[in-house]
């Protein structure tokens, strides 16, 4: 009877470890998965200031007026503006 309560005892002491190491696992692949989001982003990142410096081949004055061109398309006014 003694030993067939060690036997559950230990079945059940496995099954905890179990859930514990299945519970680390789940932290690092969480964890996995926001460093890939973070690195695609990254990436995406990269790829748009490659389009960017593509656009800017010219003169300092035709970068001047491109840049006052993106300027006064992404200027949100304020108040009565």
């Amino acid at each position: 009877m003694f030993s067939l309560i060690r036997k559950m005892l230990n079945q059940a002491r496995s099954y905890d470890a179990l859930y514990e190491r299945i519970e680390k696992i789940e932290a690092q692949l969480e964890k996995f998965t926001k460093l890939v989001d973070e690195n695609e982003s990254l990436w995406q990142f990269l790829d748009d200031q490659k389009e960017m410096d593509q656009l800017f081949v010219g003169t300092q004055e035709e970068f001047e007026k491109e840049f006052a061109d993106i300027m006064i398309r992404n200027m949100k006014p304020r108040g009565d503006a």
